[in-house]
């Protein structure tokens, strides 16, 4: 490793409201979902600042369709899906964010029938709540799905939605009543350490001192570790289209997704039809479009009477495309990996699931840097699991639930 260049003859950056001595213990870079909720977790306790070089949720955050499918992500880990949706409940009503409880539909192909059937009888063994819904059962449950096309569906029911924006401002107002700093417009360059531990970052404007770092900058974290250590995370764009249909779409309308079509779907708050997903991996994040491009919208336009039953026409009445952090097996990192200098802790690569895993991120990160005993499973987030480290990998796009 490489330590940082303490001899820099810039001075120690001087932030507004920043007191000689004062020092933050934890420097948190990148101001997404992520970085907030790790900032609420760890001001009660620490001297937190938080750098941002854009605004707050301003990234991958803002462009979240804000899908909460823990429970249908992490089957295999029961206790990660509770931990993530259990906190939701609870802070729903906190500020202005709101969360809303709504059940979850994978619609099944036929090719994929035996393989879902089985799995929902080995869910269900586990104490996962799960069904299979006949065709029948669909139509009855959710007489706007079309499920002609499909053998069904495995419904989900601990699932839900809510707005990115207003999680990300609500844990960053937590975080500032118990003292942490944020800061916008601030670019940091370097991290810092003396070959042992971390000492701070560099930035555009000087060098901040602080024993503890962590790097949540989604797709851009090699940019800062790469001096350090290296971690399979590459950069992808995804997309979102909202489709306005002749009729409003039911107060009950299940999110959802078809796998293998790699896109999920949602009722948005106006009765209106977020469809989003078709990642690709991206070789030059910093040029690609923030609009849905022609391909997606063929695509949508082709699958959407699939599933939909709507009178009249649909139209197409918003669309984005943003840039996210995937890794090889579709799980976040989320760790302080032993060959890193002390103090040093990674949260990126959570390949669209970033605001529903931001409650177990931030928690994780505070025991991290803390010594706590974690209340879920560490291995799934451990960058040791990769027996490569490369950022080179095959993509693997997943819909909402997984494919």
């Amino acid at each position: 490793m490489t330590g940082g260049d303490l001899g820099k003859t810039n001075e120690p950056l001087e932030l507004p409201g920043s007191r000689s001595g004062d020092d933050p213990s934890v420097v948190i870079v990148g101001g997404g979902v992520i970085g907030c909720a790790a900032a609420r977790e760890l001001a009660p306790d620490h001297r937190v600042l938080l750098l941002e070089r854009d605004q707050i949720a301003s990234g991958a955050t803002a462009r979240a369709a804000g899908e909460v499918t823990m429970e249908p992500s992490y089957t295999d880990y029961p206790e990660i899906a509770d931990y993530a949706t259990d906190f939701f409940r609870r802070y729903d009503g906190t500020g202005t964010f709101e969360y809303t409880q709504t059940p979850s539909a994978e619609l099944v192909t036929p090719d994929r029938e035996d393989e879902a059937r089985a799995r929902v009888d080995r869910l269900r063994k586990d104490g996962v709540e799960v069904a299979f819904l006949e065709p029948s059962e669909v139509e009855d449950r959710w007489p706007q799905i079309d499920p002609s096309s499909f053998a069904g569906a495995v419904r989900f029911t601990d699932t839900g939605h809510l707005d990115p924006y207003t999680l990300a401002t609500t844990l960053q107002s937590d975080a500032e009543a118990h003292g942490a700093r944020f800061e916008t417009g601030v670019t940091v360059t370097e991290i810092l350490e003396d070959g042992e531990r971390v000492t701070g970052v560099d930035t555009e404007d000087g060098a901040i001192r602080s024993d503890n770092v962590l790097v949540a900058t989604g797709w851009r974290v090699n940019e800062l570790l790469t001096p350090i250590l290296e971690v399979p995370i590459r950069p992808y764009r995804t997309q979102c289209l909202v489709l306005r249909p002749d009729s409003s779409l039911s107060d009950a309308f299940p999110m959802g997704w078809i796998p293998g079509e790699h896109v999920y779907f949602r009722r948005e708050g106006n009765g209106d039809l977020l469809v989003g997903g078709w990642s690709f991996a991206e070789d030059d994040p910093t040029a690609a479009s923030e609009r849905a491009d022609e391909a997606f919208q063929d695509h949508v336009a082709g699958l959407v009477p699939r599933f939909l039953r709507a009178d009249g026409r649909l139209r197409v009445v918003d669309g984005w495309a943003g840039i996210d952090g995937a890794t090889p097996d579709t799980r976040p990192i989320i760790d302080s990996p032993a060959d890193a200098p002390d103090g040093l802790v990674i949260a990126a690569g959570f390949h669209g699931r970033g605001v529903m895993s931001a409650p177990v991120a931030g928690r994780l990160v505070r025991c991290l840097m803390t010594g706590e005993d974690p209340p879920v499973p560490t291995r799934p987030f451990s960058l040791s699991r990769f027996d490569s480290r490369s950022p080179d990998f095959e993509f693997l796009s997943i819909s909402a639930g997984g494919d």
